[in-house]
């Protein structure tokens, strides 16, 4: 490797550890953090500022960080495996996702341009058919105020359409995260509520109005939200008690269910005549319930009793309304 290209390469990792630590950093931990003298950093800095043009700001106790809304100079290049994954991620964007992100489409005409030309191709035409698709402006001016109240760390008053109390209602929100449901088909803020003096999480869809305020927030509690959203089954945060799952698959769908990694705590203990258990910890069952109905008869639920009870309800409604030949639910 050459000293131009090592040179190169420091620049983007100097820059990229400016983007990801905003109070800054000082020479010395540059310095540390890439494995080069303080005085290449030095040098480096100087770079940045006068024949990149990076906006630097040199701050108290002699931390340097670069100025909000910079352009990263690095450019994006994959290897063919990378390639690969980056298509399938983009995939499965496409195949949940029905009113087009025009941000999300922006970000994958760029990557278009760092795939090989097969790949890229395919990717170019699915966002042909996405941008084919009626926007929602409002949804789209949602998510872009939530993204920089949680990029900035900047509270944003939400006005949102409440399920459970069947109104709108407001509330002013500390963006902590934003995460998306496992299929794809919804994102979801979570963060610090101050209607409700406790975290909660919204449904982007569900928001009507999101605005930007000028308060900042420190995130607190934020380790414990990361922790909860590993254990639970989708993105539905629940209490400090878990449910212990049990439900037992018959032969027909055994293999299907042993073949997958399902969640962390899963445990699958084979049965007599080829059936097979699922043992698992989740905080809630919310969306659980759907996924075991999913499997109809070839699931038997055997525990938490409550599972037992919800999914049998469910079942044995489904059958009255089969029995009947209803072609309305609401009958």
């Amino acid at each position: 490797m050459t000293e131009q290209v090592r040179r190169s390469a420091r620049l983007v990792e100097i820059e990229n550890l400016l983007r990801q630590n905003p109070r800054g950093l000082k020479t010395s931990e540059l310095a540390e953090r890439t494995g080069y003298s303080s005085r290449t950093i030095q040098r480096d800095l100087a770079v940045l500022e006068s024949e990149l043009n990076v906006p630097l700001i040199e701050g108290d106790g002699r931390r340097w960080r670069l100025m909000p809304g910079a352009t990263p100079i690095g450019s994006v290049r994959f290897s063919l495996q990378e390639a690969r994954a980056m298509y399938l991620a983009t995939r499965q964007f496409f195949r949940h996702q029905w009113e087009p992100d025009p941000d999300a489409l922006s970000a994958l005409q760029k990557l278009a341009g760092a795939l090989p030309p097969s790949i890229a191709s395919q990717v170019l035409g699915a966002i042909a058919q996405q941008r084919q698709r009626p926007a929602s402006r409002s949804h789209v001016a949602v998510i872009r105020t939530l993204t920089e109240g949680w990029a900035d760390a900047l509270s944003v008053q939400l006005q949102y359409r409440s399920q459970r109390a069947g109104a709108v209602l407001s509330t002013l929100l500390d963006p902590y995260l934003l995460e998306p449901s496992p299929n794809g088909a919804a994102t979801y803020v979570i963060g610090f509520s101050h209607e409700h003096d406790q975290i909660r999480m919204f449904k982007a869809d569900r928001i009507i109005a999101a605005t930007l305020t000028e308060r900042s927030f420190e995130p607190t509690g934020l380790d414990d939200v990361q922790q909860q959203l590993r254990r639970s089954w989708g993105v539905m945060l629940g209490g400090d008690d878990d449910y212990e799952i049990a439900v037992e698959f018959g032969r027909a769908v055994a293999d299907r269910v042993r073949e997958t990694n399902w969640h962390s705590t899963q445990r699958l203990i084979p049965l007599e005549d080829g059936r097979v258990r699922l043992e698992l910890r989740l905080p809630s069952l919310l969306e659980f319930v759907p996924w075991v109905r999913g499997w109809g008869h070839e699931a038997l639920v055997i525990s938490p009793p409550e599972l037992v009870r919800e999914v049998a309800e469910s079942m044995a409604l489904a059958a009255r309304q089969y029995a009947r030949g209803d072609s309305s639910m609401g009958k």
